[in-house]
Protein backbone atom coordinates (compact mmCIF):
# COMPACT_ATOMS: atom_id res chain seq x y z
CA UNK A 1 0.00 0.00 0.00
CA UNK A 2 1.55 3.39 -1.11
CA UNK A 3 2.31 5.44 1.99
CA UNK A 4 0.94 9.23 2.11
CA UNK A 5 3.05 11.94 0.23
CA UNK A 6 5.33 13.46 3.32
CA UNK A 7 6.05 16.86 3.87
CA UNK A 8 8.80 17.67 2.33
CA UNK A 9 7.35 15.74 -1.22
CA UNK A 10 4.82 18.54 -0.34
CA UNK A 11 7.50 21.14 0.04
CA UNK A 12 9.36 20.43 -3.13
CA UNK A 13 6.14 21.03 -4.98
CA UNK A 14 4.81 23.87 -3.87
CA UNK A 15 8.59 25.23 -4.60
CA UNK A 16 8.33 24.24 -8.12
CA UNK A 17 4.72 26.06 -8.76
CA UNK A 18 5.77 29.19 -7.40
CA UNK A 19 7.45 30.65 -10.62
CA UNK A 20 4.63 29.77 -12.63
CA UNK A 21 2.21 30.82 -10.08
CA UNK A 22 3.71 34.24 -9.45
CA UNK A 23 3.24 34.65 -13.55
CA UNK A 24 -0.23 33.79 -12.84
CA UNK A 25 -0.72 36.68 -10.14
CA UNK A 26 0.94 39.18 -12.23
CA UNK A 27 -1.37 38.78 -14.94
CA UNK A 28 -4.60 38.52 -13.14
CA UNK A 29 -3.78 41.43 -10.51
CA UNK A 30 -2.85 45.37 -10.57
CA UNK A 31 -0.18 46.63 -9.21
CA UNK A 32 -1.83 46.83 -6.00
CA UNK A 33 -2.73 43.22 -5.66
CA UNK A 34 -6.04 43.42 -6.21
CA UNK A 35 -7.78 41.29 -8.70
CA UNK A 36 -8.68 42.85 -12.30
CA UNK A 37 -11.89 42.74 -13.23
CA UNK A 38 -11.41 42.15 -16.62
CA UNK A 39 -9.18 39.66 -16.12
CA UNK A 40 -12.49 37.64 -13.64
CA UNK A 41 -14.59 37.97 -16.33
CA UNK A 42 -12.88 36.17 -18.90
CA UNK A 43 -13.60 32.60 -19.37
CA UNK A 44 -11.60 30.18 -17.41
CA UNK A 45 -9.92 28.72 -20.66
CA UNK A 46 -8.06 31.85 -21.14
CA UNK A 47 -6.54 31.27 -17.31
CA UNK A 48 -3.23 29.26 -16.95
CA UNK A 49 -4.06 27.83 -13.97
CA UNK A 50 -8.03 27.04 -15.57
CA UNK A 51 -6.58 25.20 -18.11
CA UNK A 52 -4.57 22.59 -15.91
CA UNK A 53 -7.13 21.88 -13.79
CA UNK A 54 -9.28 21.64 -17.68
CA UNK A 55 -6.63 19.22 -19.00
CA UNK A 56 -5.68 17.40 -16.25
CA UNK A 57 -8.39 14.87 -15.24
CA UNK A 58 -6.33 13.27 -12.56
CA UNK A 59 -4.06 16.09 -10.89
CA UNK A 60 -0.26 16.27 -10.24
CA UNK A 61 -0.89 14.65 -6.66
CA UNK A 62 -3.43 12.34 -7.74
CA UNK A 63 -1.37 10.94 -10.01
CA UNK A 64 1.85 10.76 -8.01
CA UNK A 65 -0.09 8.87 -5.26
CA UNK A 66 -1.99 6.68 -8.16
CA UNK A 67 1.52 5.68 -10.09
CA UNK A 68 3.06 4.52 -6.37
CA UNK A 69 -0.18 2.67 -5.76
CA UNK A 70 -0.33 1.18 -9.22
CA UNK A 71 4.00 -0.11 -8.76
CA UNK A 72 2.40 -2.19 -5.92
CA UNK A 73 -0.47 -3.91 -7.98
CA UNK A 74 -1.50 -7.16 -6.64
CA UNK A 75 -0.65 -6.04 -3.31
CA UNK A 76 -3.38 -3.38 -2.98
CA UNK A 77 -6.78 -4.77 -0.76
CA UNK A 78 -8.66 -4.35 -4.04
CA UNK A 79 -6.46 -6.80 -6.12
CA UNK A 80 -7.75 -9.25 -3.46
CA UNK A 81 -11.41 -9.13 -3.80
CA UNK A 82 -13.92 -11.39 -4.93
CA UNK A 83 -15.69 -11.51 -8.05
CA UNK A 84 -19.07 -10.98 -5.85
CA UNK A 85 -17.27 -7.87 -3.91
CA UNK A 86 -16.84 -6.34 -7.35
CA UNK A 87 -19.98 -6.73 -8.58
CA UNK A 88 -21.74 -5.31 -5.29
CA UNK A 89 -19.17 -2.56 -5.91
CA UNK A 90 -20.10 -2.15 -9.15
CA UNK A 91 -23.63 -2.22 -8.51
CA UNK A 92 -23.98 0.14 -5.78
CA UNK A 93 -22.39 2.89 -8.50
CA UNK A 94 -25.06 2.01 -10.76
CA UNK A 95 -27.86 2.25 -8.20
CA UNK A 96 -26.51 5.58 -7.71
CA UNK A 97 -26.26 6.59 -10.82
CA UNK A 98 -29.73 5.34 -11.70
CA UNK A 99 -31.79 6.87 -8.35
CA UNK A 100 -29.95 10.36 -9.58
CA UNK A 101 -31.39 10.34 -12.98
CA UNK A 102 -34.76 8.90 -11.95
CA UNK A 103 -34.48 12.04 -9.13
CA UNK A 104 -34.08 13.69 -12.35
CA UNK A 105 -37.26 12.79 -13.90
CA UNK A 106 -38.90 13.75 -10.96
CA UNK A 107 -37.94 17.25 -10.12
CA UNK A 108 -38.75 17.79 -13.59
CA UNK A 109 -41.89 16.23 -13.90
CA UNK A 110 -43.04 18.50 -10.72
CA UNK A 111 -43.00 15.79 -8.26
CA UNK A 112 -40.10 16.96 -5.95
CA UNK A 113 -40.17 20.34 -4.18
CA UNK A 114 -37.61 23.02 -3.53
CA UNK A 115 -33.74 21.99 -5.50
CA UNK A 116 -32.09 18.66 -5.38
CA UNK A 117 -28.39 18.15 -6.03
CA UNK A 118 -27.31 15.55 -8.11
CA UNK A 119 -23.97 13.26 -8.20
CA UNK A 120 -23.56 12.28 -11.43
CA UNK A 121 -19.98 11.36 -12.41
CA UNK A 122 -19.28 11.27 -8.61
CA UNK A 123 -20.36 8.09 -8.11
CA UNK A 124 -16.76 6.15 -7.52
CA UNK A 125 -16.02 7.54 -3.94
CA UNK A 126 -19.35 7.46 -2.83
CA UNK A 127 -19.02 3.50 -3.31
CA UNK A 128 -15.14 2.80 -2.81
CA UNK A 129 -15.56 4.61 0.47
CA UNK A 130 -18.63 2.85 1.35
CA UNK A 131 -17.19 -0.82 0.63
CA UNK A 132 -14.31 -0.03 2.48
CA UNK A 133 -16.07 1.18 5.69
CA UNK A 134 -17.00 -1.21 8.66
CA UNK A 135 -20.54 -1.36 9.74
CA UNK A 136 -19.83 0.59 13.00
CA UNK A 137 -18.68 3.99 10.85
CA UNK A 138 -20.17 6.84 10.78
CA UNK A 139 -20.29 9.50 7.82
CA UNK A 140 -21.60 12.77 7.59
CA UNK A 141 -22.74 14.17 4.32
CA UNK A 142 -23.06 17.25 2.05
CA UNK A 143 -25.88 18.87 -0.05
CA UNK A 144 -25.40 16.18 -2.34
CA UNK A 145 -25.23 12.74 -0.31
CA UNK A 146 -27.56 10.81 -2.34
CA UNK A 147 -24.85 8.09 -3.77
CA UNK A 148 -22.82 8.61 0.43
CA UNK A 149 -26.01 7.17 1.40
CA UNK A 150 -27.49 4.97 -0.98
CA UNK A 151 -23.13 3.71 -0.36
CA UNK A 152 -24.01 2.97 3.30
CA UNK A 153 -26.74 0.85 2.60
CA UNK A 154 -29.92 3.20 2.76
CA UNK A 155 -32.83 2.01 1.25
CA UNK A 156 -32.90 3.64 -2.11
CA UNK A 157 -37.16 3.10 -1.65
CA UNK A 158 -37.31 4.75 2.09
CA UNK A 159 -34.54 7.57 0.14
CA UNK A 160 -37.60 8.19 -3.18
CA UNK A 161 -40.17 8.63 -0.33
CA UNK A 162 -38.77 10.71 2.08
CA UNK A 163 -38.29 13.20 -0.92
CA UNK A 164 -41.71 12.95 -1.98
CA UNK A 165 -42.29 13.68 1.32
CA UNK A 166 -44.06 10.83 2.50
CA UNK A 167 -44.31 9.20 5.91
CA UNK A 168 -42.25 6.04 5.32
CA UNK A 169 -39.53 8.07 4.27
CA UNK A 170 -36.14 7.83 6.02
CA UNK A 171 -36.79 11.29 8.33
CA UNK A 172 -41.05 10.84 7.81
CA UNK A 173 -40.85 13.56 4.57
CA UNK A 174 -39.79 15.99 7.01
CA UNK A 175 -36.05 16.25 5.61
CA UNK A 176 -35.89 16.03 1.83
CA UNK A 177 -32.79 15.77 -0.10
CA UNK A 178 -30.89 18.24 1.88
CA UNK A 179 -31.23 16.89 5.42
CA UNK A 180 -31.44 13.13 4.58
CA UNK A 181 -30.24 11.00 7.93
CA UNK A 182 -30.22 7.32 8.72
CA UNK A 183 -29.06 6.38 11.90
CA UNK A 184 -29.51 2.90 11.16
CA UNK A 185 -27.04 2.92 8.52
CA UNK A 186 -24.70 5.42 10.75
CA UNK A 187 -25.52 8.14 8.03
CA UNK A 188 -25.67 11.41 10.61
CA UNK A 189 -26.83 13.61 7.89
CA UNK A 190 -26.63 14.82 4.84
CA UNK A 191 -26.62 19.08 5.33
CA UNK A 192 -27.05 22.13 3.21
CA UNK A 193 -24.88 23.96 5.31
CA UNK A 194 -21.42 24.25 3.34
CA UNK A 195 -18.41 22.59 5.40
CA UNK A 196 -20.40 21.34 8.47
CA UNK A 197 -19.87 17.89 7.78
CA UNK A 198 -16.38 18.38 8.92
CA UNK A 199 -16.87 19.91 12.38
CA UNK A 200 -20.03 17.50 13.13
CA UNK A 201 -18.00 14.38 12.23
CA UNK A 202 -14.88 15.33 14.06
CA UNK A 203 -17.60 15.58 16.71
CA UNK A 204 -18.56 11.94 16.13
CA UNK A 205 -15.46 10.91 16.04
CA UNK A 206 -14.48 12.21 19.95
CA UNK A 207 -17.65 10.20 20.76
CA UNK A 208 -15.99 7.21 18.89
CA UNK A 209 -12.61 7.95 21.00
CA UNK A 210 -14.02 8.33 24.22
CA UNK A 211 -16.21 5.46 23.90
CA UNK A 212 -13.38 3.49 22.68
CA UNK A 213 -15.45 1.88 20.16
CA UNK A 214 -12.88 1.25 17.07
CA UNK A 215 -14.97 2.71 14.75
CA UNK A 216 -14.32 5.54 12.84
CA UNK A 217 -16.05 9.15 11.58
CA UNK A 218 -16.16 10.20 7.41
CA UNK A 219 -16.80 13.90 6.52
CA UNK A 220 -17.30 14.67 3.02
CA UNK A 221 -17.06 18.23 1.48
CA UNK A 222 -16.29 19.89 -1.08
CA UNK A 223 -13.19 21.82 -2.83
CA UNK A 224 -15.89 25.32 -2.08
CA UNK A 225 -15.71 24.00 1.14
CA UNK A 226 -12.38 22.84 1.94
CA UNK A 227 -11.78 27.13 2.11
CA UNK A 228 -14.59 27.32 4.61
CA UNK A 229 -13.41 28.24 8.44
CA UNK A 230 -15.05 25.35 10.27
CA UNK A 231 -13.09 22.83 8.23
CA UNK A 232 -10.03 24.08 9.23
CA UNK A 233 -11.23 24.36 12.47
CA UNK A 234 -12.27 20.91 12.40
CA UNK A 235 -9.22 19.64 11.33
CA UNK A 236 -7.59 21.73 13.31
CA UNK A 237 -8.63 20.34 16.46
CA UNK A 238 -8.65 16.05 14.92
CA UNK A 239 -5.30 16.74 14.59
CA UNK A 240 -4.78 18.34 18.05
CA UNK A 241 -5.93 14.84 19.67
CA UNK A 242 -5.85 12.53 17.42
CA UNK A 243 -9.34 11.60 16.18
CA UNK A 244 -10.23 8.74 14.51
CA UNK A 245 -11.73 10.51 11.24
CA UNK A 246 -11.49 10.82 7.53
CA UNK A 247 -11.43 14.29 5.96
CA UNK A 248 -12.20 13.37 2.40
CA UNK A 249 -12.95 16.43 0.14
CA UNK A 250 -14.61 15.91 -3.26
CA UNK A 251 -12.62 18.17 -5.65
CA UNK A 252 -14.85 18.91 -8.68
CA UNK A 253 -13.10 22.12 -9.39
CA UNK A 254 -16.43 23.88 -8.58
CA UNK A 255 -17.83 25.54 -5.67
CA UNK A 256 -21.63 25.64 -7.45
CA UNK A 257 -20.84 27.93 -10.07
CA UNK A 258 -17.70 29.55 -9.34
CA UNK A 259 -14.50 27.58 -10.57
CA UNK A 260 -11.93 26.69 -8.08
CA UNK A 261 -8.86 29.12 -10.04
CA UNK A 262 -11.45 31.99 -8.57
CA UNK A 263 -11.70 31.28 -5.05
CA UNK A 264 -8.45 29.49 -4.01
CA UNK A 265 -4.81 30.60 -3.96
CA UNK A 266 -3.18 26.91 -4.35
CA UNK A 267 -3.47 24.09 -7.04
CA UNK A 268 -3.31 21.63 -5.31
CA UNK A 269 -5.44 21.16 -2.07
CA UNK A 270 -3.59 18.29 -0.98
CA UNK A 271 -0.82 21.11 0.42
CA UNK A 272 -3.35 22.11 2.70
CA UNK A 273 -2.71 18.95 5.07
CA UNK A 274 0.89 20.22 5.95
CA UNK A 275 -0.74 23.43 7.63
CA UNK A 276 -1.95 20.34 9.97
CA UNK A 277 0.97 17.98 9.80
CA UNK A 278 -2.08 15.40 8.99
CA UNK A 279 -1.48 12.43 6.78
CA UNK A 280 -3.22 13.73 3.26
CA UNK A 281 -3.38 10.94 0.58
CA UNK A 282 -4.38 12.40 -3.01
CA UNK A 283 -6.48 10.14 -5.42
CA UNK A 284 -8.18 9.68 -8.41
CA UNK A 285 -11.94 10.01 -6.84
CA UNK A 286 -13.02 8.50 -10.33
CA UNK A 287 -10.88 5.35 -9.88
CA UNK A 288 -12.99 3.40 -7.61
CA UNK A 289 -10.34 0.89 -6.68
CA UNK A 290 -8.11 3.60 -6.54
CA UNK A 291 -10.66 5.10 -3.57
CA UNK A 292 -11.06 1.58 -1.87
CA UNK A 293 -7.65 1.30 -1.67
CA UNK A 294 -7.09 4.43 -0.08
CA UNK A 295 -10.36 4.31 1.97
CA UNK A 296 -8.63 1.11 3.54
CA UNK A 297 -5.30 2.39 4.23
CA UNK A 298 -6.77 5.76 5.68
CA UNK A 299 -9.84 4.00 7.94
CA UNK A 300 -6.56 1.89 9.40
CA UNK A 301 -4.56 4.56 10.19
CA UNK A 302 -7.24 6.53 11.78
CA UNK A 303 -8.69 3.36 13.49
CA UNK A 304 -5.43 2.39 15.09
CA UNK A 305 -5.16 5.55 16.98
CA UNK A 306 -2.71 7.27 14.61
CA UNK A 307 -4.82 10.15 13.97
CA UNK A 308 -7.33 11.52 11.38
CA UNK A 309 -6.76 11.29 7.33
CA UNK A 310 -7.18 14.08 4.74
CA UNK A 311 -8.05 12.43 1.66
CA UNK A 312 -8.35 15.04 -1.32
CA UNK A 313 -9.89 12.78 -4.19
CA UNK A 314 -10.36 14.45 -7.90
CA UNK A 315 -13.08 13.86 -9.59
CA UNK A 316 -16.01 15.37 -12.11
CA UNK A 317 -19.17 16.75 -11.45
CA UNK A 318 -20.91 15.72 -15.20
CA UNK A 319 -24.59 17.71 -14.12
CA UNK A 320 -24.76 21.42 -12.82
CA UNK A 321 -24.70 22.26 -9.68
CA UNK A 322 -28.58 21.69 -9.34
CA UNK A 323 -31.03 20.38 -11.49
CA UNK A 324 -32.22 22.96 -14.16
CA UNK A 325 -28.76 24.15 -13.96
CA UNK A 326 -27.57 25.82 -17.39
CA UNK A 327 -24.12 25.46 -16.34
CA UNK A 328 -23.46 28.95 -19.07
CA UNK A 329 -20.18 29.45 -16.81
CA UNK A 330 -18.46 26.01 -17.55
CA UNK A 331 -16.19 26.37 -20.83
CA UNK A 332 -17.14 25.00 -24.06
CA UNK A 333 -16.08 21.75 -24.53
CA UNK A 334 -15.37 21.06 -20.78
CA UNK A 335 -18.64 19.30 -19.75
CA UNK A 336 -17.80 16.65 -22.80
CA UNK A 337 -14.33 16.31 -22.29
CA UNK A 338 -15.37 15.42 -18.56
CA UNK A 339 -17.27 12.85 -19.61
CA UNK A 340 -14.19 10.69 -20.57
CA UNK A 341 -13.66 10.24 -17.11
CA UNK A 342 -17.04 8.80 -16.34
CA UNK A 343 -16.41 6.35 -13.99
CA UNK A 344 -19.29 3.56 -13.88
CA UNK A 345 -18.04 2.54 -17.46
CA UNK A 346 -14.29 2.65 -16.41
CA UNK A 347 -14.98 0.23 -13.97
CA UNK A 348 -17.39 -1.88 -16.02
CA UNK A 349 -14.15 -2.22 -18.55
CA UNK A 350 -12.31 -3.10 -15.18
CA UNK A 351 -14.96 -6.05 -14.55
CA UNK A 352 -14.61 -7.48 -17.75
CA UNK A 353 -10.60 -7.62 -16.96
CA UNK A 354 -10.82 -9.25 -14.15
CA UNK A 355 -12.91 -12.04 -15.82
CA UNK A 356 -16.64 -11.06 -14.11
CA UNK A 357 -18.89 -12.02 -17.47
CA UNK A 358 -20.94 -9.49 -19.73
CA UNK A 359 -23.85 -11.59 -18.74
CA UNK A 360 -22.95 -11.40 -14.90
CA UNK A 361 -22.51 -7.44 -15.43
CA UNK A 362 -25.34 -7.01 -17.17
CA UNK A 363 -27.87 -9.27 -15.17
CA UNK A 364 -26.65 -6.24 -12.44
CA UNK A 365 -27.89 -3.58 -14.26
CA UNK A 366 -31.37 -5.09 -15.08
CA UNK A 367 -31.72 -5.81 -11.61
CA UNK A 368 -31.28 -2.52 -10.23
CA UNK A 369 -33.42 -1.20 -13.00
CA UNK A 370 -36.17 -3.34 -11.88
CA UNK A 371 -35.54 -2.23 -8.15
CA UNK A 372 -35.26 1.14 -8.66
CA UNK A 373 -38.07 1.80 -10.72
CA UNK A 374 -40.31 -0.26 -8.27
CA UNK A 375 -39.09 1.97 -5.42
CA UNK A 376 -40.13 4.86 -7.34
CA UNK A 377 -43.54 3.55 -7.32
CA UNK A 378 -43.93 2.12 -3.63
CA UNK A 379 -42.71 5.97 -2.76
CA UNK A 380 -45.43 7.26 -4.76
CA UNK A 381 -47.94 5.16 -2.98
CA UNK A 382 -47.06 5.72 0.24
CA UNK A 383 -48.94 7.85 2.74
CA UNK A 384 -47.95 11.56 3.92
CA UNK A 385 -47.49 12.82 7.08
CA UNK A 386 -50.53 13.25 9.37
CA UNK A 387 -50.94 17.11 10.10
CA UNK A 388 -51.16 16.32 13.29
CA UNK A 389 -47.43 15.09 13.74
CA UNK A 390 -46.53 18.21 12.22
CA UNK A 391 -44.49 18.76 15.27
CA UNK A 392 -43.19 15.10 16.19
CA UNK A 393 -39.40 14.85 15.97
CA UNK A 394 -38.61 18.80 15.88
CA UNK A 395 -38.94 18.96 19.91
CA UNK A 396 -37.14 16.41 22.27
CA UNK A 397 -39.25 13.66 23.67
CA UNK A 398 -38.63 11.88 27.05
CA UNK A 399 -38.02 9.59 27.44
CA UNK A 400 -35.69 9.39 25.00
CA UNK A 401 -35.61 6.08 23.24
CA UNK A 402 -33.90 6.92 19.79
CA UNK A 403 -30.03 5.89 18.89
CA UNK A 404 -27.32 7.49 20.39
CA UNK A 405 -23.86 8.09 18.40
CA UNK A 406 -21.45 5.09 19.61
CA UNK A 407 -23.41 3.01 22.01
Amino acid sequence: MAASKSASTKKSASASKTTSTSKVAKASTGGDGAPKKKDLAKAPSSNARADRAISDTKGRAAASWGDSVAKARGKRPSDKLPKQELLAIYRTMVVARRFEELVIDLFREGELPGFVHVAIGQEGIAAGTGHSLGDGDFIGSTHRAHAHIIARGASPEAMFAEMLGRDTGLCHGKGGSMHLADMSNNVVGANGVVGSGAPMMTGVAMAQKELKTGNIAVAFYGDGASSQGNVHEAMNLAKLWDLPVLFILEDNKYAESTPAWQTTPVDDLAVRGAAFQMKTLAIDGNDVLEVYDAVQEAAEHARSGQGPVYIVAETKRLSGHYVGDAEVYRPKGEAKAARATDPIPAFRAVLLERKVQENEIKAVEAEVEATLEAAVEAARAADRPAPEDALKHVYAEYPYNGPVIGI
